[in-house]
């Protein structure tokens, strides 16, 4: 999302520049990308706290040197913290990007999505990051937020009064990410990507993380499988994370390595392929689900999403079809819902218009960013 904004603010004359920790050693410490400046902590300073907050400090002072700095725009809440304990930039207007919370985020990683006894341990480092993230956002004059569930979920946690609290949802490029011309263009994408032409796709693109329901998604092609064994489909599974053995582990089990794939990272080039070639994007989700980028990928390429009612996926889903949203977010549900869309395909194939329209009103990187720079200015201005 950073990069997509960020670009688009250059090339409507704004000068950006960006802090970010190196997820590996290999990237330099510093370049631009598309007119974007990006100044990178290395990665043995971003494991610890006193190493980070002093390259922070030093990347903002060599910013400064190039500069006035006019606005501070925090998407990662460490990070902002660090920024904010720094005297030069406490009169520096902020906005405060709220993805999700840090707190539900780490709290899900380690323990999952249930309702377990937390240790005093990870209690502390929980309250911290709340604090931390409590900090960033009361310094901030306004908090955009990618949905009403996501607004709603830090009115749970905050009550501040102090921020302008301003909705502006997720985006996708609508020219990158865009519907098949035909069947055959269809088919060609899916050899190049070695998949069937003749089978079902169904696509989902995520982290392989707790949250993200992809446990249950393979549980439900089990239950299909055996429950209706003549309705063909393949799924593909996109992306990488700490789930990646367990999830091979379940696909064995339940016996599907020939219709379910693991296809791991894929590059950004590619990605847009696999949207133009499916038939259905599911959505498993099981928790705090913001927005979905992908969501707005798929609904780009003409690409129908069933999702679990998580978040903001109900509203985006209410905005094309009731139909797809399941009705919960168990293996049972998921199955059901697949089974739905196999057995009447052609009900799901013309929302494929809907998608796409709903994707270049409301979420198109260009509408997105016109309405944060609207935002940007009238901060600035206000100082």
């Amino acid at each position: 999302m950073t990069y997509e904004v960020n670009k688009r603010l250059v090339a409507k004359g704004h000068d950006v520049h960006l802090i970010t920790c190196k997820p590996s050693e290999s990237l330099p410490d510093y370049e631009t990308i598309d007119g974007v400046h990006f100044h990178r902590i290395s990665f043995r300073a971003s494991k610890g706290f006193i190493l980070l907050w002093k390259a922070v400090r030093k990347k903002v002072r060599q910013i400064g040197k190039l500069g006035e700095i006019d606005l501070i725009h925090i998407h990662n809440p460490l990070i902002g913290f660090m920024a904010i304990l720094l005297p030069q930039l406490w009169k520096v207007p902020k906005v405060c990007h709220f993805h999700s919370s840090w707190y539900d985020e780490e709290r899900i990683n380690e323990i999952g999505t249930e309702s377990t006894e937390v240790s005093i341990k990870l209690k502390t480092k929980l309250q911290l990051i709340r604090v931390m993230e409590g900090v960033g956002y009361a310094m901030s004059r306004t908090l955009f937020f990618l949905s009403e569930y996501s607004k709603n979920r830090f009115l749970k946690y905050y009550t501040f009064t102090k921020p302008d609290l301003c909705v502006i949802p997720g985006g996708v490029n609508v020219d990158e990410f865009q519907p098949p011309t035909s069947r055959e263009a269809i088919n060609s994408i899916r050899e190049k990507l070695k998949l069937s032409t003749a089978i079902p796709l169904l696509l989902t693109v995520r982290r392989l993380e707790q949250r993200m329901g992809l446990e249950n998604l393979v549980r439900a092609a089990g239950i299909l499988n055996r429950r209706a064994p003549d309705l063909k489909f393949q799924l593909v599974i996109t992306g990488k994370g700490s789930l990646r053995e367990r999830l091979e582990q379940l696909i064995t089990e339940e016996k599907l390595n020939q219709c379910v794939h693991l296809v791991g990272l894929v590059p950004r080039e590619t990605l847009p392929l696999y949207f133009r070639c499916a038939d259905l994007f599911v959505l498993p989700t099981t928790a705090i689900e913001g927005f979905g980028l992908v969501t707005a990928e798929a609904l780009a390429s003409g690409l129908p999403v069933m999702g679990t009612p998580v978040g903001a996926t109900e509203e985006i889903l209410q905005q094309i079809d009731q139909r797809l949203l399941l009705k919960n977010t168990s293996p049972e549900a998921l199955a059901e819902g697949i089974e739905t869309f196999l057995k009447a395909p052609e009900i799901f194939q013309e929302m494929g218009s809907r998608c796409r329209d709903l994707a270049e009103t409301n979420y198109s990187w260009e509408q997105v960013v016109k309405l944060m720079e609207q935002e940007f200015i009238k901060v600035v201005g206000k100082y």
